[in-house]
């Protein structure tokens, strides 16, 4: 039974460039999609108690809700 020389050189592209993908997506997940939720800081205004968050890192936020200047809420 004769096989394609085709066949020798589709299949391990086919397996390596699905290996490919399953690295770049599970890279993916790993990295920027962790690092979306861990950039925000956690704000819980005194005035109105309203919680919001900041992508800034900065010691002090501007309430959406009535302007106050809050610290951060600290990490539990």
């Amino acid at each position: 039974m004769p096989v394609d020389p085709l066949y020798f050189f589709v299949i391990p592209l086919a397996l390596v460039l699905t290996g490919l993908f399953a690295a770049a997506w599970v890279y993916d997940i790993k990295t920027f999609r962790r690092r979306k939720s861990k950039d925000e800081t956690v704000y819980r205004c005194v005035n109105c108690k309203r919680i919001f968050t900041d992508i800034h890192r900065t010691p002090l936020a501007r309430c959406p809700n009535c302007g106050k200047q809050n610290e951060p809420v600290p990490a539990r």
